[in-house]
């Protein structure tokens, strides 16, 4: 056969899913295939036959497939590589006088081919020189070690070789030496040295005027503080490593340089470093400037760390709080850091008719993380030499050191605008939980978002089966099953199912029962309310639902109620009323309103128990038949007993009007208790001496001018007057003076 094409490899895609890659070139053998898998990252590996795949087509001149073993399958991020690998061996052996073996003879022309084609493949992808371009040498003679960690290139005869010494440094660059010694002194001609022997530790760099070479590079590494305008980063120093691509640190210029005798220092921020640093080791010492800072947005000023309402200083802000979100108002200097007067534009700040007059950004400008940013939100007072602005805190970041520079930046908010004309009327949205309606009546769950009946006929439904989801997905298990928590035997609460789109059908429920918690629904028991319309299959409804209040408990005491009325009689229920501690029970009539006592069957009575409520007192009304209605006065003055109908008692110093003593009771008095010439009115029977038996009586006393002594004889009476008969029976009238009978 003949060798027409010059394809020695095929590349294809994975997906994960195909088995199957075609390659398109004649194998002779098995093992004249290499099939290669590349990763995106470009890791490449050589797969195994068998192992991995299986082979077809050996032998064909238009090539065959691979077929990746299950589990092998390239992925979508590999590409599979079919290479024809044929060995570079030459296997034809002729034996003198046979026959010539055509066909083998092709097969090795053939084979010569192949490799030739593979060797051109390799040489295809290499880096050659060009035919009318010379090179002398293409080879290096250092070894691995030597050139570890370096790169190629062309010396001065541009010939290769491994980079030494000029390494390309990039930028500004000379070559120094490193010192391990840290002192503030020349480090010798041709080097350098910091610090600070922990190289994230070092501030200052001291460099020799002259560079490894005998070169005054002085006006060089002086010009690094050029940049004015950037106090926080000149420009950045790379010291890199001779011959080493894996040893360098990096700093920044952060003030001015100071020439000193014979070098210079240099004041330096640590950004980052690698390696090891040894003394004496060649280092290029590159430096690239850093551009100015832009312009300061607004005006420029600096911070004053006051809080008095007073000018802040020249050029100068100041808050009347050291906490930024409580500051209320800001002091700020009429002329700004430059000496520019300011204050015109100042006081405009304040012109807005929003309620809100603009924002006010203030900031480092040497450390962008460190503002505080405010709204204007009232008038700004003019004061002297000074403006106070009326402002609200917005955010703030870190705090501010006295003479910090600060850029303060003020923009308007546009002034109130008129109010615009009323829109139209949005459309009504769900109230409640916005869910869908299943016509199903199964106890089932009734789908993601839905609700359904347990009755086609509203009037009849008695359980609600309700999704633990929404139609939005939220989880409403928790609400729904909160739905019986309240104690009511009437209702636990309203539902009511309500149409989206005609709000005129609806059915409402009562809740009756326990909600039950089924998988992945609830179940409410329910008692049909009042209901219109009709729902049908995947009606978009929202599902209300109102608490309904707990059931009372009936009342405990009045104590909470400060005016509590009675609505019907009060039934005691055998019960009392009382105090504790020793407090009265007062009833208040209104007015001339007073307590009455009512009779029910009989009169009414008020009993008056004793301390031991085994005995007791009442006090009650004349029966109807009496007729009276009168009032009873208690007696006035001191503690008193009344007196008895029946008991025995005694009346002490009182004045009795139109008296009268019942006939044949015997009348006991003592001295003074009984004197007729006191006002008492005798009439037959009613004070009768011999009563009185053969008590003593006492003595006679002044004024009191009828006494019996203990022979019932009256003694000391200085006149008596009678209109009528006075008889002396079984006895004698005598008289010591006059005695005027007047009669007959």
């Amino acid at each position: 056969m003949t060798v027409s094409s010059t394809t020695v490899k095929n590349l294809h895609s994975g997906d994960g899913s195909n088995d199957t890659f075609v390659y398109q070139f004649k194998i002779f053998a098995a093992g004249d295939i290499e099939v290669i898998i590349r990763s995106a990252t470009g890791t490449e590996t050589t797969k195994t036959l068998t192992t991995d795949y299986t082979l077809t087509g050996i032998g064909d001149a238009t090539g065959g497939n691979v077929v990746f073993e299950s589990g092998k399958i390239p992925t979508a991020t590999e590409t599979v590589v079919l290479y024809r690998n044929v060995p570079q061996t030459q296997a034809i052996d002729y034996i003198a006088n046979d026959p010539f073996p055509a066909e083998t003879h092709e097969e090795g022309l053939d084979r010569a081919t192949m490799t030739i084609q593979q060797m051109q493949d390799e040489l295809d992808r290499s880096f050659k020189v060009s035919r009318t371009n010379i090179i002398t040498s293409s080879e290096f003679t250092d070894d691995a070690t030597t050139r570890a960690s370096k790169t190629l290139g062309f010396d001065s005869s541009g010939n290769l070789t491994t980079v030494a010494d000029f390494l390309p440094a990039g930028g500004d660059s000379a070559l120094f030496q490193y010192s391990t010694t840290t002192a503030d002194a020349d480090p010798g001609a041709g080097k350098f040295r910091l610090n600070n022997a922990t190289i994230a530790s070092a501030t200052i760099m001291y460099i020799d005027d002259l560079e490894f070479n005998g070169t005054n590079v002085e006006a060089w590494v002086q010009s690094w503080d050029d940049v004015t305008g950037n106090d926080t980063n000149r420009g950045r120093i790379r010291i890199s490593k001779a011959n080493s691509l894996d040893t360098w640190m990096v700093f920044k210029v952060t003030g001015s340089i100071t020439n000193a005798s014979g070098y210079s220092k240099v004041s330096l921020v640590y950004i980052d470093s690698a390696g090891t640093f040894t003394n004496d080791d060649k280092f290029f010492v590159a430096f690239v400037a850093s551009g100015e800072d832009g312009a300061i947005p607004g005006y420029f000023y600096k911070f004053d760390a006051g809080t008095s309402d007073a000018d802040p200083g020249a050029g100068e802000i100041a808050f009347n709080n050291g906490t930024y979100a409580s500051a209320t108002v800001i002091y700020i200097d009429d002329a700004d850091a430059n000496g520019v007067t300011v204050v015109t534009d100042i006081l405009t700040w304040d012109d807005s008719t929003s309620t809100i007059k603009g924002y006010l950004m203030i900031y480092d400008i040497n450390d962008r993380s460190t503002y505080a940013r405010f709204k204007i939100t009232g008038a700004s007072t003019d004061a002297s030499g000074y403006v106070k602005l009326a402002v609200a805190h917005l955010a703030s970041n870190n705090t501010f050191s006295a003479a910090d520079e600060l850029s303060v930046t003020f923009v308007r908010n546009g002034d109130a605008g008129d109010t615009g004309a009323t829109g139209s009327q949005g459309t009504k949205g769900v109230n409640g939980l916005a869910m869908t309606f299943s016509n199903s009546t199964s106890d089932a769950d009734p789908g993601v978002g839905k609700v359904a009946f347990n009755n086609g006929t509203v009037s009849s439904v008695s359980v609600l089966f309700i999704d633990d989801v929404d139609d939005a997905g939220v989880s409403i298990s928790t609400f729904v099953q909160s739905w019986d928590d309240i104690v009511n035997a009437t209702a636990r609460g309203i539902i009511t199912v309500r149409k989206e789109t005609t709000p005129t059908t609806f059915a409402t429920f009562k809740v009756t029962g326990a909600v039950t918690n089924a998988t992945g629904y609830s179940k409410v028991a329910v008692t049909h309310l009042v209901s219109s319309g009709s729902f049908s299959n995947a009606d978009g409804i929202g599902v209300e639902f109102v608490y309904s209040g707990t059931d009372g408990s009936g009342i405990t005491d009045v104590v909470a109620d400060t005016s509590p009325q009675l609505g019907g009689t009060l039934d005691t229920n055998e019960k009392t009323i009382s105090t504790i501690s020793n407090r009265d029970l007062e009833l208040a009539p209104n007015g001339t309103g007073h307590v009455t006592v009512k009779g029910n069957t009989n009169s009414g009575s008020i009993q008056f128990n004793c301390e031991s409520n085994t005995h007791g007192q009442i006090v009650k009304s004349q029966p109807h038949s009496a007729s009276v209605t009168n009032t009873m006065l208690l007696p006035a003055g001191a503690s008193s007993t009344l007196v008895s109908l029946v008991s025995t008692d005694t009346l002490t110093n009182k004045t009795l009007t139109s008296p009268k003593v019942n006939e044949d009771v015997a009348v006991t008095s003592t001295a003074s208790e009984l004197n007729i010439l006191d006002g008492a009115t005798v009439v037959v029977g009613e004070i009768n001496a011999l009563d009185l038996g053969g008590t003593a009586i006492g003595t006679a006393i002044a004024s009191k001018a009828v006494v019996l002594d203990a022979n019932k004889d009256y003694t000391g009476v200085r006149k008596l007057t009678t209109t009528g008969i006075v008889t002396a029976e079984g006895g004698q009238l005598s008289t010591t003076g006059k005695a005027l009978i007047l009669g007959f």
